[in-house]
């Protein structure tokens, strides 16, 4: 994937910078967007903690603390809808441009994915700064300093997962007109299982067994609680192998889709 000459690589990486460049107030606005849930949940676990000093091993601090990280994580690695962007290219033929050229299609939208996180990323430095020094102190009395390079590993591989889960659901263009729907359900029930509504660790014990089998707790949960440590010992280690596994997997199954899918692929227009 990685064997296009670096210069190439770079010039493409410019041009997604440059291209995502004029949606920045769209990313500043996303970020701001963002909060407007967390308020909502802060006054949700203020109920549920009303008159209890934990809820599976959360406190009301480390529980707001926990959605907070979500944030963060969400700006870093979560994709700008690249998925319905490559099904595009592949229904309207604007692959066949690129089918020319001496540069893997995956590798080319792995730039462009790298560069909108990058800008997304920068635009969003000032929001989210200012909201961490409001919202401090929810982490007051967690070891989040301590558990910041594991942390930033496991959202490394988070981003990874996204990407490539993405651009595996993306292949289904080659064989299906409008993956909408298909995406609609898969990402709904990544929202739940991933950690958006509950932490994985409050949910029932069987059905945390489940959602440490499947990729999406290690998009988002995984890399929240390992920096409000509520992931450590033999289950960090643990927790690493599947998520770099998922890994795995989706570079693997992307790869085999896009060359099947290239297979019965015909060329229209572009």
């Amino acid at each position: 994937m990685f064997t296009a000459p670096l210069r190439l690589q770079a010039q493409i990486f410019n041009l997604g910078v440059q291209s995502n460049l004029i949606y920045r107030w769209n990313f500043l606005l996303r970020v701001l967007v963002s909060f407007v849930p967390l308020l909502g949940s802060v006054f949700l676990w203020n109920a549920v903690f009303a008159g209890h000093k934990a809820f599976a091993g959360y406190t009301f601090t480390s529980m707001v603390a926990y959605f907070i990280t979500l944030i963060l994580i969400d700006t870093l690695t979560v994709p700008n809808e690249d998925d319905f962007q490559i099904a595009e290219d592949i229904r309207d033929g604007r692959i066949n441009t690129l089918l020319l050229k001496p540069i893997d299609y995956r590798l080319y939208r792995f730039h462009l994915f790298a560069a909108a996180r990058i800008v997304h990323a920068t635009f969003a430095v000032v929001p989210l700064g200012i909201a961490m020094i409001w919202l401090g102190h929810y982490y007051t009395g967690l070891p989040w300093l301590v558990n910041l390079p594991l942390a930033l590993l496991a959202t490394v591989g988070a981003a990874l997962i996204q990407f490539f889960f993405c651009f595996t659901l993306a292949m289904i263009a080659f064989w299906i007109l409008d993956i909408g729907s298909i995406t609609f359900i898969i990402y709904s029930v990544e929202f739940l299982l991933g950690g958006h509504i509950f932490p994985v660790d409050a949910f029932p014990a069987w059905l945390q067994v489940i959602c440490l089998r499947l990729p999406f707790a290690y998009e988002t949960y995984f890399p929240a609680a390992i920096l409000i440590g509520h992931v450590h010992g033999q289950a960090l280690v643990t927790g690493f192998l599947w998520q770099w596994a998922w890994v795995g997997f989706f570079y693997v199954l992307s790869g085999i889709l896009w060359k099947r899918g290239l297979h019965q692929y015909t060329a229209v227009g572009g």
